[in-house]
């Protein structure tokens, strides 16, 4: 039978997994936001980040294989995929011998900008003419804080936002972006042995409780206000962030 703290361990990922799930199912975004923060509070940031990339791999692969503008898509963002590919790799080459408290401060940080950011509505326009220029720089900027803490969203949300994708394309460049993400970050933990048979089967395990969190969010979108649930889903990112940096600065990370 396994021991109290290994099933502790595994009630809280059954937990952060459901929610996050729920969440991405209701807005179509946030899974890998919610479940990186709870296991990171719960078991520190590199154990999280090993659990954490199948299902996020996995619960974006439909995202981004969904509607037509894959050719699109992949011709205006090659460059900011590419540079973010690169930097992925230079990035999580410190995840294991960097400072825990400073990663995770990152991350914290990262979460509270996404969070304020989005809260106030805050938003950009980037010319096309810019794009040249500012795919690779912001691709180098989010390849490296996703190597070093594994949260893809900043500043890749702000940018297509600020680049003008809506709809169906937006939801399919996040999902194409975050499983190349995703993935380039899996082989490089795994190449650094950062990943082990016990971080496998907690992943694989951690598929059940996403997936099942995504059907009753699907569900759920047709019985509640989406923007309301928005603002809940963003507080909520707040919050974590928040927590983050709270225990980096006490030292009390895991």
């Amino acid at each position: 039978m396994p021991d109290p703290a290994t099933l502790a361990t595994l009630a809280i990922a059954a937990g952060a997994f459901l929610v996050a799930g729920l969440v991405k199912g209701v807005v179509g975004f946030g899974f890998p936001v919610i479940a990186l923060a709870i296991m990171t509070i719960a078991i520190g940031l590199l154990d999280a980040l090993a659990i954490v990339i199948l299902p996020a791999f996995l619960t974006n692969l439909w995202q981004a294989t969904s509607g037509g503008h894959l050719r699109d898509i992949v011709g205006r963002l090659w460059s900011y995929m590419l540079m973010a590919v690169i930097f992925i790799v230079v990035g999580s080459r410190y995840l294991n011998v960097g400072n825990a408290a400073q990663l995770t401060a990152t991350l914290g940080g990262l979460l509270c900008l996404y969070a304020v950011f989005s809260l106030a509505r805050v938003s950009f326009v980037v010319p096309r003419k810019a794009e040249p220029v500012l795919a690779p720089l912001l691709g180098i900027i989010n390849g490296t804080l996703t190597g070093l803490t594994g949260s893809f969203m900043v500043p890749s949300v702000f940018y297509l936002h600020a680049t003008g994708f809506r709809g169906e394309y937006l939801v399919q460049a996040l999902g194409i972006y975050f499983c190349l993400s995703s993935f380039t970050l899996a082989a490089s933990m795994a190449g650094r042995d950062l990943i082990s048979i016990d971080h496998a089967l907690l992943s694989a395990l951690a598929l059940v409780p996403s997936f099942v969190g995504m059907s009753a969010g699907r569900r759920l979108r047709r019985r509640i206000d989406p923007a309301g649930f928005e603002r809940a889903f963003f507080t909520a990112v707040l919050l974590l962030g928040a927590s983050l940096l709270w225990r980096a600065a006490r030292g009390s990370v895991a």
